[in-house]
């Protein structure tokens, strides 16, 4: 069972924490128990004051009337100096002016990065000299020079009054200007008296009020002074009551000054300590290693410091300050040697101040200014507080010692020492180290017992309660907070001890709580069974701007157990079987108990959530024997959970122990002896991250194997393992098309689903669309979403015809062919065919078989082979296309005037629905076209008397010769006939209806030798065949030889 016990006992007078319950570290390793592992240790909540932080100061001095000058006042005349007469019969609080020498002071004994200002007030406010604002002191000659702006006012007749308000108006304004993070600031108040003001002022009470409330509220720590007047007395009766909790200094003397301010100047900083002479003319104190004394500073009238020595040896110490009131003397060195000094002052009133690297800081309870060592500490009344402290530097480990007498004990780790007082203080007096003689290094720190103040408790029954089988196995839950009042700003630390049979108490967690608004908590301590802990709580917060702090402590016991150490629980302290290793979870077995017990074994029952049935084939073989001493590993593995379908169960793991003789024992059982379980087999989940695919553009192929084949790779996550995807075309505006999933494709950590969309026949150009359905391999497959839309589109294929019109020429006979050649644009794939569809061509003039009608031809007349073009194209983009025309029997024609043909072919690309048309014509020629053309216009279109007339009689007489020898051979003359005619230039009609002359392919429009050389007679100038030539070599009917340009029948 757990027990919480917060009561302290009663009797305790001044309780030593560590000597009753802690001993943190200090009672061997014997105190340990073996079980208990050290927790992460953390800092309690500190004062984070250092002797080097930097600070500012702003000393404010009262200059009125009374400070120097005899009082009261004459009416209507100005005051006058001591010696003091009628009527003015008071003399003046500092005639010698020596609180300028006290301000001096403080600059000498500054760090080199503090900032100093003097402001004074009267009946008005002004800075003092270059201090009129904050100033670094820097080093020796800076001090100097700013130490020679400090004089004190000559013309007091002005200066009647002791307006505190204008004083402290300015001082705010110089610290709110130069605040700086890490930079405490204070205020040093001087005065003499009570506030007064000239008539219609007004009372500066209510506005004194205000300001002091503003300096608090800004963390400024202010130190009020009143120097007491040798007739008046000491005043400052309105002072007191605003610093009742504090307390105001008093300066008897004007002498006594120069020591207060030394003394505030060193609760500013806590490396400073003063020391008086014991006997009014000498000052002795003794230095150890451990003090780190880093400078001495001899602080006597003028001329008043005699012979100095350490180990009665003579030292000489250096003058810093030129003062008409005062010597400052002093000896430094990085870390003087330690040893017993002597120093012998003259006139009395003299002192010493010790800068040392070692010093005591109070950490509990804390200022109640932040970071500000010097401002009071509250706690609640009724409670004594818990005093933290620790020191630093080279005498860290030197004792602490309260009150001169009971020494603070160590607490936790490092060199931190605590005491539980049984008393309620205003003063703590901390000394570090046992010295009984100067030096001794103490510090008073102020404290107060407030009952306005809330107490610290520890929450019940949460506070200190175990939290069964929370996540990594037993935890306890640590809660404290404040008994009622509106307190922010919580921080607290907890310590946790155990303590062993013997009385022997180490620190085994120490940790810096979670705190929200009210309420610190902490769940990282880790309890063992069958120990019991001590827990201390130092908690601090703000309550209506006052900081404080108080503690708290409790109790808590568990009792023996065995325990599962390593399943990882869930918040509610439950098992996920879900998050089970492929080989279970690795736990270890310990025990406890006195008890000897034989082993430990655990059943699962799983039931269906829904159902509540219980599921078959699932279990859980667990049985391991408990150590007396250690722990044993094992795994804890549930096994058959692949089996199970989609769905929620739960179940409970239980566990019993048994004893060596396998008997049931009762023995507590950690984190729980019936585990609650949850197993979740969530519905396999496939996200498709597309809501439309898009397999692409393919261009339409006119081949008739053209198909589509297109290939998408779909992203798709998973949200467990992967699973294969069913694919089903639901819908598809293109027939005869399927869509195929492939295997899934791991890539750059991301899963992919290949699709391909193909078709059984080829697909016109256009747009296909459709539905996807996207399923697993069952029902217990989820995909999201189940339906997407797919796209894919087969781009169309443009081409025209580039060439005009086609003239064929002369074209006639059966079996005769006519050649053209088309520039055609294509954007589709090579190769292509291309066929003529449709062919319509008209006769210009009637004849033929239907007289008076017009001649109409079409494809039953002329066959237009197909081409296939499958070359590359010519570097505009354009394909020749060569087109053979072929007369399937002779073209009708006109015997005597010629026919001519003009019409349109209709083409087509095998496979495009396009279809494109050319015009062409030729002419089909008449008798004398045919046969006398050819020889006669080469002749006549020559110069009649140099060629025309012999040419003529040449012709004549070939003629005889062929018909006297055999006949006119027509076939040869129709061969002269054309051959001339196509090497003949024709003019163009001279009217729409005349006869274009038909032109021969490649002719220049002149006459060349080309008209000759392809005659049949060959040429008449020629010599011989040139090589190369184009005339076919037909055998002579008579028998000549070829070369005979001759050849006739004789």
């Amino acid at each position: 069972m757990n027990r919480l016990n917060t009561h302290v006992p009663a009797g305790w007078r001044v309780a030593l924490i560590a000597a009753l319950l802690w001993l943190a570290g200090a009672t061997g390793a014997d105190a340990a128990p073996a079980a208990v592992s050290s927790a992460q240790i953390a800092r309690p909540p500190a004062d984070t004051q250092g002797p080097t932080q930097p600070i500012d100061v702003v000393v404010l001095l009262d200059d009125s009337g009374s400070m120097a000058t005899c009082w009261p006042w004459p009416r209507e005349e100005p005051p006058f100096f001591p010696p003091c007469r009628a009527p003015s019969f008071n003399p003046p609080s500092d005639p010698e002016e020596l609180r300028y020498s006290a301000a001096r002071l403080l600059l000498e004994l500054a760090d080199p990065d503090d900032r100093l200002a003097v402001v004074r007030f009267d009946s008005g406010v002004e800075g003092v000299g270059a201090l009129a604002s904050l100033q670094p002191v820097g080093d020796g000659t800076n001090r100097r020079q700013l130490s020679g702006t400090l004089q004190p006012p000559n013309d007091y007749y002005r200066r009647g009054y002791t307006r505190i308000d204008l004083g402290l108006e300015r001082t705010i304004e110089l610290l709110q200007q130069a605040q700086e993070p890490g930079r405490n600031q204070y205020v040093l108040l001087l005065t003499d008296g009570e506030p007064s003001q000239p008539d219609g002022v007004g009372s500066q009470r209510d506005r004194i009020l205000a300001q002091l409330q503003t300096l608090r509220d800004g963390g400024i720590f202010v130190f009020p002074v009143v120097l007491c007047n040798p007739s008046a007395g000491c005043a400052g009766e309105f002072l007191r009551e605003q610093f009742a909790a504090y307390g105001v200094r008093e300066a008897a003397t004007p002498q006594d000054l120069l020591q207060v301010f030394g003394a505030i100047f060193a609760e500013m900083k806590p490396d400073r300590s003063i020391i008086a002479p014991r006997d009014g003319s000498t000052i002795r104190l003794t230095t150890r290693d451990s003090h780190g004394v880093q400078r001495i500073t001899f602080v006597t009238p003028r001329n008043g410091l005699g012979a100095v020595q350490r180990d009665e040896q003579p030292v000489l110490p250096q003058n810093v300050l030129n003062d008409p009131n005062i010597d400052v003397n002093q000896v430094s060195t990085e870390n003087l040697a330690p040893g017993t000094w002597r120093a012998e002052i003259a006139g009395g009133g003299g002192f010493a101040v010790v800068q040392a690297a070692s010093y005591v800081q109070l950490l509990n309870p804390p200022p109640s200014v932040a970071d500000s060592p010097a401002s009071v500490r509250y706690y609640p009344a009724g409670h004594p507080p818990l005093l933290m402290a620790r020191s630093v530097g080279p005498g860290a480990q030197e004792p602490i010692i309260y009150n001169g007498q009971v020494p603070l004990e160590s607490f936790g780790q490092g060199n931190t020492r605590a005491l539980l007082l049984d008393e309620e203080p205003d003063l703590v007096r901390l000394q570090l180290g046992e010295d009984t003689q100067p030096l001794q290094l103490v510090r008073t720190f102020r404290l107060e017992a407030r009952p306005d103040l809330p107490r610290a408790q520890v929450l019940t029954p949460e506070g200190g309660a175990v939290v069964e089988g929370g996540p990594g196995g037993a935890r306890a839950r640590l809660q404290v907070g404040f008994t009622g009042g509106n307190v922010r700003q919580l921080a607290a630390t907890a310590y946790v001890f155990t303590q062993d049979q013997a009385g022997n108490s180490q620190l085994v967690h120490q940790v810096e709580m979670d705190c929200t608004e009210r309420l610190c908590t902490d769940e990282s301590f880790r309890p063992v069974d069958g120990h019991s802990y001590r827990i201390f709580y130092v908690i601090q917060g703000q309550l209506d701007g006052l900081r404080f702090s108080d503690w708290a402590e409790s109790q808590l016991v568990l009792e023996p157990a065995v325990v599962v150490q390593g399943l990882p629980l869930t918040a509610d302290g439950s098992l996920d079987l879900g998050q089970m290793p492929l080989d279970g979870w690795p736990v270890e077995v310990s025990s406890s108990t006195l008890e000897e017990i034989g082993g430990l074994s655990a059943v699962l029952r799983l039931t269906d959530a829904e159902s509540g049935e219980p599921v078959p084939g699932v279990g859980l073989n667990f049985l391991v024997d408990v150590p007396e001493t250690g722990s044993q590993p094992a795994r804890l593995q549930v096994q058959g959970l692949e089996t199970l379908r989609p769905g929620q169960y739960a179940g409970e793991i239980t566990w019993q122990t048994t004893d060596p003789a396998g008997r049931p024992m009762d023995v507590r059982i950690r984190p729980a002896a019936t585990l609650p379980v949850t197993y979740t087999v969530p519905r396999p989940l496939a996200r498709v991250e597309a809501q439309t695919l898009d397999f692409g553009e393919v261009l339409f192929d006119t081949s008739p194997n053209f198909r589509l084949d297109q290939t998408v790779e779909v992203p798709v996550q998973f949200a467990d393992k992967a699973f294969p995807l069913v694919v089903t075309l639901e819908e598809s505006t293109c027939a005869q098309v399927a869509v195929a999933a492939g295997d899934l494709i791991q890539r750059e950590g991301r899963t992919f689903l290949p699709l391909r969309l193909t078709s059984l026949q080829p697909v016109p150009p256009g747009s296909c669309t459709g539905t996807l359905r996207l399923a697993g391999p069952d029902g217990d497959y989820d995909v999201v979403p189940a339906q997407v839309t797919w796209r894919a589109r087969v781009a169309n294929v443009e081409w025209s015809v580039v060439s005009g019109e086609l003239p064929l020429g002369d074209w006639q006979d059966a079996g005769s062919r006519v050649n053209a050649t088309l520039l055609i644009r294509f954007t589709g794939k090579l190769p292509f065919i291309l066929q003529v569809e449709d062919l319509t061509a008209t006769s210009s003039e009637a004849g033929g078989a239907s007289e008076g009608q017009p001649t109409t031809l079409s494809l039953a007349q002329i066959d237009v082979p197909q081409v296939v073009v499958d070359g590359p194209p010519q570097e505009d983009g354009l394909y020749q296309v060569p087109l053979t025309l072929v007369a399937r029997q002779a073209i009708p024609h006109d015997p005597w005037r010629g026919t001519f043909y003009s019409g349109r072919l209709t083409l087509g690309i095998v496979g495009l629905p396009e279809r494109q048309q050319v015009s062409f014509n030729f002419r089909s020629p008449s008798l004398p076209q045919r046969y006398l053309a050819p020889y006669l216009v080469p002749v006549y279109s020559m110069p009649w008397v140099l060629c025309t007339g012999p040419l003529t009689a040449l012709l004549l007489l070939v003629a005889v010769a062929r018909i006297r020898g055999r006949g006119i051979d027509e076939e040869e003359l129709e061969q002269a006939a054309m051959a001339a005619t196509l090497q003949m230039p024709l003019a163009p009609p001279a009217a729409a209806d005349a006869y274009p002359e038909p032109v021969a392919e490649g002719a220049s429009g002149a006459w060349d030798d080309a008209a000759w050389e392809q005659g049949e007679w060959g040429s008449v100038w020629d010599t011989g065949q040139p090589a190369g030539a184009r005339t076919p070599q037909v055998p002579p009917a008579n028998g000549a030889a070829a070369e005979d340009p001759w050849r006739s029948s004789w």
